[in-house]
């Protein structure tokens, strides 16, 4: 076994028999690499019919079954396209109430720096590399860069380019599966979202899975509660080779791709 490598879920099965006998369960993921392949493109993602239906099945069996995605919050739900799952977008910084949009309101100041950061980057000798993607969501604006993997130190430069631009400098940069991403510098994360999330519904037992350097801080919160005695919590990790390997370290169990978390979610509807 890999050091710091968590333990394989399906040899332990019996830990989570508890989650799976009691309806109020709350079951969080993230969409892309967990709940739906990664693509090469983000418009080319998709949640299966088979997948849709096991999220039907769970939110109709347990508590709760949220979505805590990167994508915006309205894509997010166009996606999954099942009805009554909490949809929560941009890693928390937008969420969905009663099919309204919720922002969170320190964050709206920050769009127009967002927005402008976006274009110069947009415009600027990153448009020149073959591959790249800029994806405007609104409060969020990403760099893919997984399809030009053939154009050397692709990270290095789009990462200089970021930490050069002096308006990029006010905004917080992040890291993910091959992309890289300008937020508003807030405190949001998915341990924050996590943590409001198991306040706002009273959960005492939670199953996070994800799969990306953001999923990090949702594993980190939910052993923080857990040492609190706060809730009952497993965090499952969805291996893939383009993930760093401190990430491994904080979630409760592994599974290899996602089509095991359609088997898991399986097992817990059997």
């Amino acid at each position: 076994m890999v050091a710091d490598m968590p333990e394989y879920l399906f040899d332990n099965l019996r830990y989570l028999e508890a989650f799976k006998q009691d309806s109020s369960t709350g079951i969080v993921t993230d969409i892309d690499g967990t709940i739906s392949k990664i693509a090469p493109t983000p418009d080319e993602a998709v949640v299966t019919s088979t997948m849709r239906r096991a999220l039907v099945q769970l939110n109709e069996k347990f508590k709760l079954v949220a979505v805590i995605s990167g994508r915006s919050v309205l894509k997010a739900r166009e996606m999954v396209q099942v009805d009554g799952l909490l949809y929560v977008g941009n890693h928390g910084l937008e969420f969905l109430k009663d099919d309204e949009l919720c922002i969170r309101p320190e964050v709206e100041k920050y769009i127009p720096e967002i927005n402008e950061a976006g274009e110069k980057l947009k415009n600027s000798e990153l448009s020149s590399i073959n591959g790249l993607i800029f994806e405007d969501k609104g409060l969020c604006y990403s760099i893919h860069y997984r399809l030009a993997q053939g154009e050397q130190n692709i990270r290095e430069k789009i990462l200089n380019s970021l930490k050069d631009d002096p308006v990029c400098k006010e905004l917080k940069i992040s890291e993910g599966r091959c992309l890289f991403e300008l937020k508003p510098p807030v405190s949001y994360d998915k341990g924050t979202i996590l943590h409001e999330i198991i306040e706002e519904h009273g959960l005492e037992k939670i199953i996070y899975l994800g799969d990306d350097i953001t999923d990090f801080d949702a594993f980190s919160k939910l052993k923080e509660l857990e040492k609190q005695g706060i809730i009952q919590g497993v965090g499952i990790l969805v291996l893939s080779p383009e993930i760093p390997s401190y990430l491994k370290k904080g979630a409760s169990f592994f599974i290899n791709n996602v089509d095991e978390v359609l088997k898991f979610f399986q097992w817990l509807l059997n």
